[in-house]
């Protein structure tokens, strides 16, 4: 006789099943993912160049993300003038609705 490592239920009677199904799991397994990924505010910095775009990349970076304000630093003065005036609010917004789950209330453009 072999002898089973695994306790079994006090009021299981042998007809329910004990698995559970992965159609059941997944959908839950992917959702606390995907919470995961947009409360990560390190992602907020690696997510700069796919928001400013690949023309405003290699001039800007994203130096730090704390308390909802976001530090980036420009390569010149009239990119800082550009980004400052006319650009920061589309960015705050496209950040706004890439991490609805993390509070980003300000876009500060250093020149460095």
């Amino acid at each position: 006789m072999v002898k089973t490592l695994y306790r079994t239920p006090r009021n299981y009677d042998g007809t329910v099943p004990t698995t559970h199904r992965v159609s059941e799991i997944l959908p839950n397994i992917l959702q606390k993912i995907g919470d995961l990924y947009h409360e990560r505010p390190d992602l907020v910095l690696a997510a700069w160049p796919s928001i400013i775009g690949p023309k405003l990349a290699p001039m800007t970076e994203a130096v730090s993300f704390c308390n909802g304000e976001l530090v980036v630093k420009v390569k010149n003065s009239t990119l800082y003038s550009l980004l400052r005036q006319h650009d920061k609010k589309k960015v705050l917004d496209k950040f706004r609705k890439m991490f609805p789950k993390i509070e980003i209330n300000n876009i500060f453009f250093r020149i460095g």
